[in-house]
């Protein structure tokens, strides 16, 4: 199994391979370029999957319902998954599961890409916090999959702080630069330089307050999911 059938059990309206547009797997196509690929801003959230999890299985996932959704996702690599990720106590295993989930299908396959192009790579931490926030039992203070795009495009803004607004800011004038000139740095001025990253040098941006330059993100995780497939 891969981390896109995995992706399929929930989205099944995806993209397909038709021969015709789409000719295979992103992944294979990616590893294959004999030309260099545009520059692009990429990057993922701190916590993509948790209300895919949520959503999917909306009682609590015990301990023995949680290996059993291991060896069904993960098959023969079962084994190896359940000794880096064990079980986390007796109770309910999703946020671990949602942990697993959004390494494996967007955390580690957004660093594959970005060793194969001049990528401009972040992570979004800030949890959205306006009051038109839906799931907000599932994704309380935490960052759940699409919470950077009203950052992005300053919507749905009801009583925002000023913290917000500030990330919101930032954000937008690091993507105003880079549809204008491909680099996030220009013209406008920004908080902090964005570096971009390559295969040797995986430096990233956290927006969080204050923003931060980080690298090697989930470095040992990614490194395991690699090998996992």
């Amino acid at each position: 199994i891969t981390s896109l059938e995995v992706l399929l059990f929930f989205e099944p309206w995806v993209p397909v391979i038709d021969n015709i547009t789409v000719h295979g797997q992103l992944y294979e196509t990616i590893q294959n370029l004999s030309f260099p690929i545009k520059p692009l801003i990429t990057g993922t959230v701190n916590d993509e999957c948790l209300i895919f999890i949520y959503k999917e299985w909306n009682k609590p996932i015990l301990p023995m319902n949680y290996v059993e959704i291991a060896f069904g996702f993960f098959r023969s690599k079962a084994i190896k998954v359940l000794e880096r990720y064990p079980p986390v106590g007796e109770g309910d295993q999703r946020r671990l599961l949602s942990q697993i989930a959004t390494q494996w299908v967007f955390s580690c396959p957004t660093r594959i890409f970005a060793r194969k192009a001049a990528l401009y790579t972040y992570v979004f931490g800030y949890p959205l916090n306006s009051n038109t926030k839906k799931n907000e039992d599932i994704c309380y203070r935490h960052v759940c999959h699409g919470d950077e795009l009203p950052y992005l495009f300053e919507s749905n803004w009801i009583n925002i702080t000023d913290i917000g607004r500030r990330i919101s800011q930032s954000i937008a004038t690091y993507w105003t630069n880079f549809a204008k000139t491909q680099n996030p740095n220009e013209p406008l001025n920004v908080p902090i330089l964005w570096p971009i990253g390559n295969n040797s040098n995986e430096k990233y941006m956290y927006f969080q307050d204050p923003l931060q330059v980080k690298e090697n993100y989930l470095k040992d995780d990614c490194d395991f999911w690699d090998q996992i497939g």
